[in-house]
Order: structure tokens, then C-alpha cells, then sequence
């Protein structure tokens, strides 16, 4: 494993060959180059597994970079060369302290998959389970959180190629790496197939691999081998009589409910994690998981009606309320904003909301007002936009609108109208009858503040400060403009009356010294660009 510095200076010379030498070298940053997307993905393939699986994370984290980088690092492919089956069996015996030929009846040394964390083999335990053996790369860890690390010192020593972030690129790779540190730990993805498993054991289209907790570790997971049917393996799902619309209904119908009634969900349901085996949709590798408390659950509700019922002040309280400001928000702009978004992507029908690009569009409309949300619906977007996208082409005649909308309106867990108690109802109706004796007396007083000059009237001008101080530019141009002029007028008046006597000297300055004025005054106007 190479050093800190020995892999510092290769990231650098990567990054450099492949176009963003300027990211570390802060005395270029004057020029302004062409960033692709596509070279920087070809440049974390070069780097090795650690910096694809930043690729990765970073293309869940739209909060952090622009779509076109999102959509270019989603292509990085979870794929790297195998290590040797030696190496397995080493970390199999350090882990557990015992040899894999004592607890396997039959292991293929010839891995499943090889990812760029861990690689898969399929055996069978002496039990007779047949099972797969998940071990993690060696030295993954170091070599990971040394990449996000080092990572983490390049962005810290160039802040200003990321001064458009919405947040701040060193506290994102902070969450980064306590991130990783928890995918790392296979017990964590252990706890994850056990928590999944309960929350839907009464789903009966849904189920997960058996875990072997005695073959669980930091480093390595035994589970149960799922032998199914790819989910989008479309020729053997007809051949064994499956109806591809029920299985796409089925899958929304679940996911839709791990969001709005559990608040956990799978965060990577793309086609290679999903199974069909005996009537069942299985889902697999729960590395990535979503998680929204209640408090986000119900702002998701909340954004979801105001969106239904065109609320549009409704619908910003609640990205303001969620989000973090990080400066001052242009509050007519945002408004303008949200109602163009909600005018042009929907209609007053329920049944036309898409989820997946509806919250990805409601994002990108934070994101350009420099509100940052909470990262748990990033990973939301995620997953929804992968699985809008799977249903789509495993049953592209399936009304996956309709759908959803039957879920939500028959679903407890989202209401579009809250139910009204007795109570409510006899408050509020109290309320309103004490303010419609009160209003004749309110216009009364109003009249009569009118009409004795006591009225005043309160205006709050979004950004009245920086137009403030426009206006006060613009006066003193004025103002200056007319002492120009006067100067001008006296001087020409001077050498007028001057002209049988002789040249006035005193003219000649008051005339030189007006014209530099106004030059200096048209020159700043025009390096200002408002002329």
C-alpha cells in the first residue's frame, strides 16, 4: 500500500492528466477550463476501487455536484479485477478463527461478482444451505478512507473552485467518510437484512435472504444464495408465466410503503438486486439503505399536498422549514420558482404527479436558491428515479401514476386531507365567530386612524439594502454629473469675460480639471457594465 504523499502525488498527476490539475493547483485557477464530466469519471476508473466507490457515492449526493456530474458518475460501474481466493481464506480464518473448509461443504473459488468493496463466492455450508460468501476487500478501509482523506485535502486546499456548492465540499466528504466507515461494516448490513425482513414480513410479495449471524463480521457476511430470475430478464419471466405489470405493481406498491410507512427503504433497487424466485420479489445487497424519521415523513406528506392542492406559500414554509438557508433567500424569486415548477410539471389532477422527478425537480429548485436539504431525500431521489426507470422497462404498459395514487389515497400513512374532529371543527368555528364580532369595530378604528392621519404602512422590500445602495450610486452620479457641468459652464464664462484682456489661467484649470472629472466619470460607469 503506498503512502500518504506516494498517493497523494498519483491522485494529483490523475486528476492533472485527465484535466483538473487546476483543483489542487489554486495558482491556475485564474483560467477558466472546460470541466467534462466524463473525463473526471474516467479519472476516478484510473484511480482504483477506492475513488469509484466515491464516484458512487457522490452520484447519489445531488446536493453536492450538478446533474450533468451526477448522471456521468452514475455510469461508474461497481466492477473491479478479483483478488486472489488465498486472500479470502486468510481473512475467513482471522475473522472467525476457523479454516473455510471446516464450516464450507463446497466453496467456488471463482467469485460471483468482484466489486470494487468486496467480492462474492457461491458454497454450500456442511448444513446443506446453499449460501454466498461476501468477504471485503484487503485493506479496503485504509485504502478507502485514506482516498476520502486525501480527497478531503485537495477540495480544503482549493475552496474556491467549489465556491458554487451549495454545501460546503469539505463537510460533505466528512459525511462521506462516516459514511463509508458504516458500509464498511458488513455487521451494519447484517442489522439492515434483519430490520427489513420484520418491517415487511407481512408483505407477502416481498423477501430477503437468510442471514448466518455466526458468519458475520466486520469483514465478511454469510447469506442465504437467492437462485431466481433476474428481474428484468424478460424472455424467462414469460416463459415461467410471470405478468410483468403485477410484478412492477407489486414492487411499486412495496417500495412506496417502506417510504411512507416504515421510513426505511432499499437505496440501490437497480435490476441486479432484485429477484423473482416462487411468486416473490427479492431484494438483495443492502449496503445502501434509506432512512426518513417521522419528522421528514410528514414534511414529505406536506410537500406532496401542497404540491396536489397548487399551495404554493404552503409549499415554501415547507422547504424552508426542512432546509438549511445558506444566505439570504430571494423569497419572490424562490416563489416564482416553485409556482413555474409546480405550473409546468403538473396539472390540478393527482393522478399526474411522478415522484422520483417531481422530488429531484423540487431539489434542484432548492439547491439554485443555496437551501440545502437533509441528505436522507437525496438518497430518495436516488432510488425512486432507479426504480421509475427498472418499472419502465420491465412493464412499460404499466399506469405507474395510477398506482401510486391508489396507494397514497387509500394509505394511513398520507392523507391529502386531514381528518376533522368534532373538536376542530366546534374551535375553529368559535374563532371565526369571535372575529366576525370584532370586524365591524376593526373597520371602524381603521376609518378613524384614517381619517386623524395615524395610519402607517409597513413595506418589506425583498433586497431593499443592495437596491438602497444602487439608488444612492445612481444619485451621486447624478450629483456629480451636475458639478461637472457647472464647472464646465463657469469656466467657459471665465475665459469669455477674459477673452479682451488675455487668457484666464484660472479658466483653463477649472476647464482641464472638469473634463478629467468627467472622463473619470464616464470611465467608471462604463467598467461597471451599467451604462
Amino acid at each position: 500500500m503506498p503512502s500518504s504523499g506516494e498517493r497523494l502525488r498519483e491522485i494529483v498527476r490523475v486528476l492533472a492528466k485527465y484535466g483538473f490539475g487546476h483543483i489542487y493547483n489554486t495558482r491556475v485557477r485564474s483560467r477558466k477550463k472546460e470541466q467534462d464530466p466524463k473525463k473526471l469519471r474516467q479519472a476516478f476508473e484510473e484511480l482504483g476501487p477506492g475513488f469509484i466507490k466515491i464516484g458512487q457515492i457522490l452520484s447519489t449526493r445531488r446536493d453536492i455536484l450538478p446533474l450533468e456530474y451526477i448522471t456521468e458518475l452514475s455510469k461508474l460501474q461497481d466492477e473491479a479485477p478479483s483478488f486472489p481466493f488465498e486472500k479470502a481464506k486468510a481473512i475467513f480464518v482471522k475473522e472467525f478463527g476457523q479454516k473455510i473448509e471446516d464450516v464450507f461443504e463446497r466453496i467456488d473459488e471463482k467469485p460471483l461478482a468482484s466489486a470494487s468493496v468486496s467480492q462474492v463466492h457461491r458454497g454450500k455450508l456442511y448444513t446443506g444451505e446453499e449460501v454466498i460468501l461476501k468477504v471485503q476487500r484487503p485493506d479496503m478501509e485504509t485504502t478507502l478512507l485514506q482516498d476520502i482523506e486525501l480527497f478531503i485535502r485537495i477540495v480544503d486546499r482549493a475552496p474556491n473552485i467549489f465556491k458554487d456548492f451549495l454545501v460546503s465540499p469539505k463537510e460533505a466528504f466528512e459525511e462521506i467518510r462516516q459514511t463509508s466507515k458504516r458500509e464498511l461494516d458488513f455487521r451494519n448490513e447484517a442489522n439492515a437484512i434483519l430490520r427489513f425482513s420484520e418491517l415487511n414480513k407481512e408483505v407477502a410479495c416481498v423477501d430477503v435472504p437468510k442471514v448466518f449471524l455466526s458468519f458475520n463480521s466486520k469483514r465478511v457476511i454469510v447469506e442465504e444464495y437467492i437462485e431466481g430470475y433476474k428481474i428484468l430478464d424478460i424472455e424467462s419471466l414469460n416463459e415461467a408465466g410471470y405478468i410483468r405489470e403485477d410484478i412492477g405493481e407489486k414492487l411499486l406498491l412495496a417500495f412506496l410503503s417502506q417510504v411512507f410507512k416504515d421510513g426505511f427503504f432499499h437505496g440501490d433497487p437497480h435490476p441486479g438486486n432484485l429477484i423473482i424466485k416462487e411468486g416473490k420479489i427479492y431484494f438483495i445487497d443492502f449496503g445502501i439503505m434509506g432512512q426518513l424519521s417521522s419528522e421528514n415523513r410528514e414534511h414529505l406528506n406536506q410537500l406532496l399536498k401542497s404540491i396536489v392542492m397548487k399551495d404554493l406559500d404552503q409549499l415554501m414554509n415547507t422547504l424552508l422549514k426542512i432546509g438549511v438557508q445558506k444566505k439570504r433567500i430571494d423569497r419572490a424569486r424562490f416563489y416564482e420558482d416553485l409556482n413555474y415548477l409546480v405550473e409546468t410539471y403538473l396539472t390540478a389532477s393527482f393522478s399526474s404527479i411522478q415522484f422520483g422527478t417531481l422530488i429531484a425537480d423540487v431539489l434542484d429548485v432548492t439547491r439554485k436558491h443555496s437551501i440545502s436539504m437533509p441528505s436522507e431525500y437525496t438518497v430518495l431521489v436516488r432510488a425512486l428515479t432507479m426504480l421509475e426507470g427498472l418499472i419502465t422497462d420491465l412493464a412499460p404498459n404499466l399506469n405507474v401514476v395510477q398506482v401510486a395514487k391508489g396507494y397514497l389515497s387509500e394509505s394511513d400513512n398520507f392523507k391529502l386531507f386531514e381528518p376533522i374532529s368534532s373538536e376542530k371543527l366546534l374551535l375553529n368555528s368559535v374563532k371565526f365567530a369571535k372575529g366576525m364580532i370584532e370586524l365591524p369595530l376593526q373597520v371602524s378604528k381603521l376609518f378613524e386612524n384614517l381619517n386623524n392621519g395615524r395610519t402607517k404602512i409597513k413595506l418589506d422590500l425583498v433586497n431593499m439594502d443592495d437596491k438602497w445602495t444602487g439608488l444612492n450610486k445612481m444619485v451621486n452620479r447624478v450629483v456629480f454629473a451636475l458639478i461637472v457641468s457647472a464647472l464646465i459652464m463657469s469656466s467657459a464664462l471665465i475665459i469669455f469675460a477674459t477673452e479682451r484682456t488675455g487668457t484666464s489661467l484660472l479658466g483653463i484649470i477649472f476647464f482641464l480639471g472638469a473634463g478629467f472629472l468627467g472622463l473619470w466619470l464616464i470611465i467608471s460607469i462604463i467598467r461597471s457594465e451599467r451604462l
